[in-house]
C-alpha cells in the first residue's frame, strides 16, 4: 500500500531526471540526447497522473513535484537548448549583453519564463 502511493511520484522524478540530465548533455555539446530524454519525460509525464488517477493516490506532493518536473524538463530544457543555438548564430548587429552574449541569444530564456507562468497559473486555477 505504501508503495503504491509512491508509483507515480518516481514516475515524475523521473521525469524530472531527464530533464536534469538533458542540461547536461546540452552544455557539453550534445545536442541530439536530450531530444530523446524529453520525448521519454513526456511519456513519463503523462504516465505519471494517470497511474496516479488509477491508483487513487493523487496529492499535493505529487502536483507540485509534477510542476517542478515540468519546469526544468519543458521550459529550462528548452531554454538552455536554444540559448546554446542561439550563441552559434548571434546576428552580428545584436552586441553582447552580459558578457559574451547577445540580447538574441538571452531572448531564448523567455520559453522558460513563460513556462514558469503558465504552470504557476495552472496550480492556483484548480
Amino acid at each position: 500500500e505504501t508503495l503504491k502511493k509512491h508509483i507515480p511520484n518516481i514516475l515524475t522524478l523521473g521525469n524530472l531526471f531527464c530533464g536534469v540530465t538533458s542540461i547536461l548533455f546540452l552544455v557539453n555539446g550534445d545536442y541530439t540526447t536530450p531530444i530523446y530524454l524529453v520525448i521519454l519525460a513526456a511519456v513519463l509525464d503523462f504516465f505519471d497522473g494517470m497511474i496516479a488517477r488509477l491508483l487513487g493516490v493523487s496529492g499535493p506532493l505529487g502536483k507540485q513535484l509534477d510542476s517542478l518536473a515540468d519546469m526544468v524538463t519543458f521550459g529550462v530544457v528548452p531554454g538552455v537548448f536554444l540559448f546554446l543555438i542561439g550563441t552559434k548564430i548571434d546576428p552580428p548587429f545584436a552586441g553582447t549583453i552580459w558578457g559574451e552574449y547577445s540580447l538574441f541569444s538571452y531572448s531564448a530564456f523567455l520559453v522558460t519564463l513563460f513556462s514558469a507562468l503558465r504552470l504557476a497559473n495552472f496550480n492556483i486555477d484548480e
